[in-house]
């Protein structure tokens, strides 16, 4: 101990002498620790999503892709889920479901957005959940049945065990009754597929029904494989099943473990799993690089003490002794640099937490904040011992016997390392600038300037209150125009929002090209300006009218759009429902998605006969240039005035965070009306200096 505490003295004597230089290494290698934990723990959080599940390698999701185009449909027929679990010895259990927002309310609750899942009691087979109230044995057994989450169930009803056997009424399904809680789950963690808020007992069709339901692509499925089974072996009998079926030759089913789902299927990330890695590339550098400078800056400090360190040895001291005292110093110099390495990265969790758009765990993150440190720290003193060893022979050595000229070998190329890292650095900032720099002043076809988005109102809401809003939003003087679509901006595309059943004059029967059809109004593009090429914009009195944007001129091969008469289905994909458009105009191409993803083939087509609203329920509004927070303001007081009981409401931020790749102020307010029926609006400001990019391409 005495000795110890004399150690202690030496150590923080030489660090306060040659201040400078100690703690010039030490705030590097906190710096770069501080950087280097974040990334790491982004980086484990994006691979571990739904890992929570027992047995989570062995869950995959089964979705289709149509052979011809290669579009890929996330979900598959409700009737193949019962197939799965019949006719595949594999497969453990089998479950299917359809997420949905339910518009909801209950008892002092006049309105509540749920994010729910519609399925039947295999969901536990596959993913089971911990219950904290009800029914644990058979929660989900009629129709009405719903299972709620804690959170919920505590702000619906004040306390779990009361919300058992209330009533939740869906302002979606009005025509339907309540539902009955029969249960409370755990809350899902944040790094899951599959979120929720509440699940609805919805029966899934038997494997024998009709073949109109193997039509319809409305089921996500999952299945648990058993321990032993061969996952490619499944996956080449699946490949091909429906159509062995008879019931649809035109797709293949594919396979795709949970942890992959997150990146490969989600449509509306902000950034790619590549990105992720190279972040913590990147912070793997800038520790290495800090590594290199503490370890490089300290071995110098011992080389200086050479003289002290053969005083030492003249009055006893062994080799070993001296290696012991200088890895002392060097463990007291990374404790003094974990301190502000882990004051930092608690301070900025927060920043982190919202830049990188997810949860950051106190508990977890200092649980790897701790493993990184002593990781590290075993690194940086099993390198100091291979290095004391060679001073301490050194220091041992009487001082004529210890001239050389030049830096020693591994000292140079420990410089030449940390040089070479940090011109990588610089590189890459380079980069990194010039990308933003393109994206921030890239056209994106379109002028993003000055445009509000109000979005969620019900779809019950009756015409009479619509055309009020829309009366009302136009006489306030910053607004210009006002255009109702489905279209908006995403990082990718909405699957959803792609038909390939269109045809036109010569096309080839074996092309199956995939179009974004986007439905909208009249106004759309002189809201939005777009540039028209050719021809026009329909009016609201025309038909059946639709305009094309460059690229779909090009994958059709027309010459002259204008008059040319396309056959399209009206139900997406649904080759039943199909019906004639003449072309009247064609726009310049925009970009609707990422940077990163292509201009895809586009037919923008009327909403409805009136061309003025649609069952998505987005609101664009364009306004004066300057005039964006002022209308805003006034948006914001006159949506109350909808209806005049509801005046006083007061306003609150949304639950809902909106995409990263727009930059957006959301105010909300809830008022019923049209007998009862609440609206929700979301008033989002699409800034002036950001599109629609997410991150550098």
């Amino acid at each position: 101990m005495t000795m110890t505490t004399h150690y202690l003295k030496i150590a923080f004597r030489n660090l306060w002498k040659y201040k400078t230089q100690s703690f010039t290494g030490i705030f590097s290698l906190a710096f770069g620790l501080a950087c280097f934990v974040p990334a790491l723990y982004w980086m484990r959080y994006e691979t571990s999503y739904d890992g929570f599940y027992p047995g989570a390698e062995h869950i995959y999701r089964i979705y289709a892709v149509e052979k011809q185009s290669g579009k890929v449909n996330e979900m598959v027929q409700e009737p193949l889920v019962w197939m799965l679990r019949e006719q595949f010895p594999a497969t453990e259990a089998a479950t299917g479901f359809y997420p949905e927002t339910n518009v909801c309310s209950a008892e002092g609750t006049p309105y509540i957005r749920l994010r729910t899942l519609l399925t039947d009691p295999t969901f536990f087979t596959v993913f089971p959940q911990m219950f904290v109230g009800g029914d644990t044995q058979h929660p989900l057994v009629a129709r009405n049945n719903i299972i709620l989450t804690e959170t919920v169930a505590i702000r619906l009803f004040g306390d779990v065990e009361r919300a058992i056997g209330q009533q939740v009424k869906s302002l979606y399904y009005f025509m339907y009754p309540p539902y009955t809680v029969t249960a409370v789950v755990k809350d899902p963690p944040p790094n899951t597929n599959l979120p929720f808020d509440a699940i609805i007992f919805y029966p899934l069709q038997p494997g024998d029904t009709e073949r109109w339901f193997w039509k319809h692509f409305n089921t996500q499925a999952y299945v648990r494989l058993h321990p032993r089974a061969d996952a490619g072996e499944l996956a080449e009998q699946l490949r091909d099943y429906t159509s062995r079926l008879e019931v649809n030759a035109d797709i293949e089913l594919r396979m795709l473990p949970v942890s992959d789902v997150r990146h490969q299927m989600n449509a509306n990330l902000i950034f790619t799993l590549n990105f992720v890695r190279l972040f913590v590339a990147a912070g793997i550098l800038l520790l290495f690089s800090a590594l290199f400078n503490f370890l490089n800056l300290h071995l110098d400090l011992f080389r200086r003490r050479l003289r002290e360190l053969y005083l030492r040895t003249v009055h006893g001291a062994s080799g070993g002794r001296l290696i012991w005292q200088m890895m002392f110093e060097l463990a007291c110099a990374i404790l003094l640099a974990l301190l502000p390495a882990f004051c930092f990265v608690f301070i900025a969790r927060p920043a982190f937490s919202g830049l990188l758009d997810i949860k950051m765990g106190m508990s977890e993150l200092t649980s790897l904040f701790a493993v990184c440190a002593a990781g590290m720290m075993a690194l940086i003193l099993f390198v100091g011992f291979m290095l004391f060893g060679h001073l301490s022979h050194l220091a041992m050595r009487p001082q004529s016997e210890r001239k050389t000229t030049g830096q020693p070998v591994l000292r140079r190329m420990a410089v030449t390392l940390q040089l070479a890292v940090s011109v990588a650095f610089i590189i890459a900032a380079w980069v990194v600038m010039m990308q933003m720099r393109f994206v921030d002043r890239k056209d994106v076809g379109f002028n993003r300037n000055g445009i509000i988005q109000l979005s969620g109102l019900l779809p019950q809401m009756e015409r009479s209150l619509r055309t009020a809003l829309i009366h009302e939003l136009e006489a306030i003087p910053q607004i210009e125009n006002v255009t109702a679509s489905t279209f908006e901006p995403r990082h990718n595309i909405n699957l959803e929002e792609m038909v390939t059943v269109v045809e036109w004059p010569g096309k080839p029967s074996y092309e199956k090209p995939a179009f974004n059809v986007i439905p909208t109004d009249s106004r759309f593009a002189e809201t939005f300006g777009l540039n028209i090429l050719t021809g026009r914009w329909w009016n609201g009195a025309e038909g059946n009218k639709i305009v094309l944007n460059e690229e779909a001129v090009r994958v059709m091969g027309l010459s002259e759009p204008e008059g040319t008469i396309i056959r399209m289905s009206v139900f997406m994909s649904d080759a039943d429902y199909i019906e004639d458009y003449e072309v009247v105009g064609v726009a310049k191409d925009f970009h609707t998605q990422s940077f990163r993803s292509r201009i895809l083939p586009t037919i923008f087509r009327q909403s409805d006969l009136q061309g003025r609203f649609v069952s998505d329920n987005i609101l664009y509004v364009r306004v004066v240039p300057g005039g964006e927070q002022e209308a805003i303001r006034q948006i914001s007081a006159i949506l109350p005035g909808i209806d005049a009981t509801m005046a006083g409401v007061r306003l609150a931020p949304a639950g809902e965070r909106p995409p990263q790749s727009i930059r957006t102020k959301r105010i909300t307010t809830v008022f019923p009306i049209g007998g009862g029926l609440p609206v929700h609006f979301a008033v989002r400001y699409l800034c002036r200096s950001h599109g629609l990019h997410s991150a550098p391409p």
